[in-house]
């Protein structure tokens, strides 16, 4: 190999080396953003029933309060 074409294939190389480590850590991202989705999405639905529960709770506490 000519100085030239080792310049060019050390060129390339290094363009698909960056290039997969941009979509390895691309798809890095994207799969954690999704099982992130997954938790948060059930966080919220637990949150949203222990909130349901402590209202109910409050309002049963109200009316015994209440009827004394």
């Amino acid at each position: 190999m000519s100085g030239r074409q080792l310049v060019i294939a050390s060129i390339i190389g290094s363009y698909l080396l960056g290039m997969g480590f941009l979509g390895g850590t691309i798809v890095s991202a994207i799969r954690f953003d999704q099982r992130r989705a997954v938790i948060l999405s059930e966080l919220e639905d637990t949150s949203r029933r222990v909130c349901g529960k402590l209202m109910l709770l409050e309002h049963d506490a109200a009316r015994t309060a209440a009827h004394r």
